[in-house]
């Protein structure tokens, strides 16, 4: 069966999770649906296979939301062939197509009720939920996952949130969980949580069994900023506390209504601002500051677009490095840098990228420091498998 590891969701496909104005829940909503349960949910009124094109087209209602590029999974067909997770290659109105591993027996499909949703990542399990407090805890269960436990509170102004900041959600990596009262935290940071104040609610988020990347444009500049969570790709075998975790601040000094300040460094290298480790090469307790390094000085900032020697457009093969304490703790997973900056490929998918050609990558403009929200690049993400 076709292997779709890496998962791809956004704001604008159907269904989506929709962040308010408010805290109070939606993000923890929002992870759930990405890492766990999946979203969409459709009937479809027929599944036909085209031999001539070895694609299946599955009819559905006008408006049905899927995208192309998208990984969806359908179930109830008594054809097994039909059924399982595969990558969307073309929609239209009322359809959407897909490569399926084997070519089915019998067309159209039969089944009592056949369904199509948006494939949720997997690999991540609800270990605990307070719907009351809206905090939630995830744990991974993939073999080469670390033990760690993520728990995200998104209560609105309740407890420990300073005014202004309201709208986060508070990420806490643990080393041991039992419950919400009973834990060891390794570190701690905090993501955006709602839209009150951006012109545009745009999302997206880019995950596998092992890490997860939050894209989110918020604040009243409006710009898109990245965080992570999860385990890198270590060059220390059996490296249990490779548990990365960025985010932004939550103090007078950091509010939420900042024009800059408010967004992470992701898009620059050799910055380690709230960025932690959950502990550092040593193993001993106590998380430590993590960077980032590429080519030169940030993602998409090498050349200018298009290239003046040939009007091309370059993306880097090699992957990024993971430092720490001025040593190479590892590589980060599926993110790649472009070599050059251009508006036109945000939000954009493509598969043709010199020497990454079959590669499907996901371009987004994000914030290249935390003092210069204003300034974007563009960062890439691989939408095959990480491993890679």
């Amino acid at each position: 069966m076709a292997d779709y590891p890496v998962k791809w969701f956004s704001n604008d496909m159907g269904g989506a999770p929709v962040l308010g104005d408010t805290a109070a829940g939606d993000f923890i909503a929002l992870l759930k649906a990405c890492l766990v349960t999946g979203f969409n949910v459709t009937p479809v009124a027929s599944a036909t296979y085209e031999a001539e094109s070895s694609e299946v087209q599955v009819t559905l209602t006008t408006g049905h939301g899927f995208k192309a590029w998208q990984v969806i999974e359908v179930s109830g067909a008594d054809q097994e062939s039909y059924n399982g997770q595969h990558r969307v290659t073309s929609i239209g109105s009322d359809w959407v197509r897909y490569v399926p591993d084997a070519a089915p027996s019998v067309s159209p499909a039969t089944g009592t009720t056949i369904e199509i949703k948006a494939a949720p990542v997997g690999g991540w399990d609800v270990v605990a939920e307070d719907v009351d407090n809206h905090r939630i805890a995830f744990k991974r269960t993939d073999p080469r996952a670390t033990g760690h436990v993520l728990v995200i509170e998104n209560n609105g102004n309740e407890g420990q949130y300073p005014s202004g900041g309201e709208h986060l959600a508070m990420m806490r990596v643990c080393d041991s969980f039992t419950d919400f009262d009973t834990f060891e935290e390794a570190c701690t940071n905090y993501w955006p949580a709602s839209h009150n104040w951006s012109n545009k609610d745009e999302w997206h988020f880019v995950g596998d069994s092992m890490l997860f990347y939050w894209i989110d444009r918020y604040a009243n500049s409006s710009k898109m900023s990245v965080f992570t969570a999860g385990q890198i790709e270590s060059l220390m075998p059996g490296d249990a506390s490779g548990f990365v975790l960025n985010g932004i601040g939550s103090g007078s000094s950091h509010e939420w209504r900042s024009n800059d300040v408010y967004y992470t460094d992701f898009g620059s290298f050799n910055y380690g601002s709230f960025r932690k480790i959950a502990r550092s090469y040593s193993q001993l307790p106590g998380s430590v500051s993590w960077q980032t390094v590429g080519i030169g000085s940030a993602f998409g900032d090498l050349a200018s677009y298009p290239n003046p020697q040939d009007n091309g457009f370059y993306v880097a093969t090699g992957k990024i490095l993971v430092t720490e304490s001025g040593g190479i703790r590892g590589f980060m997973p599926g993110v790649l840098q472009p070599l050059q900056t251009s508006s036109v490929y945000h939000s954009k998918i493509v598969d043709n990228v010199p020497n990454l050609e079959g590669v499907p990558l996901l371009f987004l403009l994000v914030t290249k420091q935390q003092a210069y929200g204003t300034d974007e690049v563009l960062v890439a993400w691989r939408l095959d498998g990480w491993d890679k």
